[in-house]
């Protein structure tokens, strides 16, 4: 391995290096063959001997949470849900026979390490979310919490207080952030190899599902997802949020525009279309100044809405022309998924945070609240969260 890809692998590992170069230069084509964009979680090895309970047993479990633990043949001690229905298909589908309609009772009775908690952050249970943190924290147990954290800021900021103040791991589960392509995308830019950012853009264009219909706040729900990839890429909040969502059309749906702009005088930009039926896809470029990277991001769906093949493309600006589609070597569920869930095994007992923790949530979801409020005023808006850079 030559010098030079050592140091872009040592800075994609360590996130990157402030001391870029004045003049920075585009990386050599071949170099890049050599770089692994695995996420750091997925190549180190996944602790299993930690005793995980769940806290709701929705949809989202059995198509992205335990499809993960399975992967890392890991699988949860206990599991608590109200709804028998629910907890009868976690021992048939999964075996997970120790089960609760409490989760108060299976934190009382069982002796647990993690807590993954996958309740809906709307219709009135938020509150729940900042509770079950609560309980934990005060008997020293980790948690794991779905996206997007809570349903408002002073919920967000009570929830990561309560997890410092008790001195336990948080991760939340913003996946997407290691979906192949977007997570590749990240490990270039840390890596110096795109140089200083200039713009980045996502746009999402869904055909199905209920992001179509009215009454569902996918702004909260699904812009979260590009909200916090943007955040990741640039590894700081934006300094002002103009967002803009259309009329929307009963039956047809709608489409959300926004752009960020940065301290330095980089911009960034997302689309949601919702209401387009014909494809679905989830495109990004990213453009620094010494090369460019697009792609797409597939979400496996079966046919007939399943998108584009997942891809990353390297473009340096010269010579002119040239580019390179470098290779993704995991696919988006279940890895992603896991990638949150072994990042915070791996912090256990450890002076390291979660990537997707602490201060870090918070700039995205201040950024999300904040794109909120700009729709609603039709104004600029600035996030308003301490710390914008990461350490």
């Amino acid at each position: 391995m030559s010098d030079h890809v050592a140091d872009l692998r040592r800075k994609m590992l360590t996130g990157g290096s402030d001391d870029l170069p004045d003049h920075p230069q585009a990386a050599n084509l071949q170099d890049l063959l050599l770089l692994d964009l695995m996420p750091p979680p997925l190549t180190l090895p996944i602790p299993d001997q930690y005793r995980v309970g769940l806290v709701a047993a929705g949809r989202i479990v059995h198509s992205g949470v335990m499809p993960a633990y399975r992967a890392a043949g890991i699988t949860p001690l206990a599991a608590a849900d109200p709804d028998p229905a629910a907890r009868e298909a976690l021992r048939a589908l999964w075996g997970v026979d120790r089960l609760y309609d409490d989760y108060r009772r299976m934190l009382d009775e069982e002796e647990l390490d993690v807590v993954d908690v996958n309740l809906r952050w709307d219709v009135g249970l938020s509150p729940l979310r900042v509770e079950v943190v609560r309980e934990a924290a005060a008997r020293g147990i980790s948690v794991v919490l779905a996206k997007p954290v809570a349903e408002t800021w002073e919920q967000c900021r009570e929830i990561v207080e309560l997890a410092s103040s008790g001195g336990i791991k948080l991760g939340v589960d913003f996946n997407t952030r290691y979906a192949p392509a977007f997570y590749g995308c990240r490990g270039l830019i840390k890596a110096g190899v795109l140089g200083p950012l200039i713009s980045a853009s996502i746009n999402y264009h869904s055909a199905l599902g209920r992001q179509h219909t009215n009454a569902f706040d996918a702004v909260h729900d699904v812009c979260v997802h590009a909200v916090d990839v943007i955040q990741s890429w640039f590894g700081e909040a934006p300094v002002g949020v103009y967002g803009n969502w259309s009329r929307r059309v009963d039956g047809i749906g709608s489409v959300l525009s926004a752009t960020f702009s940065f301290a330095d005088g980089a911009n960034a930009s997302m689309l949601f279309d919702f209401a387009t039926r014909h494809r679905r896809q989830f495109e990004f470029i990213a453009v620094g100044e010494a090369a460019s990277v697009d792609g797409l991001q597939d979400q496996e769906l079966p046919g007939p809405s399943r998108m584009l093949r997942a891809s990353l493309r390297y473009g340096p600006h010269e010579p002119r022309g040239s580019a390179l589609e470098l290779p993704l070597q995991y696919a988006l569920s279940p890895q992603s998924y896991l990638a949150t869930r072994a990042d915070l095994l791996q912090c256990i007992g450890t002076d390291r945070q979660p990537w997707a923790g602490g201060e870090d949530i918070l700039r995205s979801m201040s950024t999300l609240f904040a794109l909120k409020e700009s729709i609603r005023c039709g104004l600029p808006v600035e996030p308003s969260v301490q710390g914008r850079q990461l350490d």
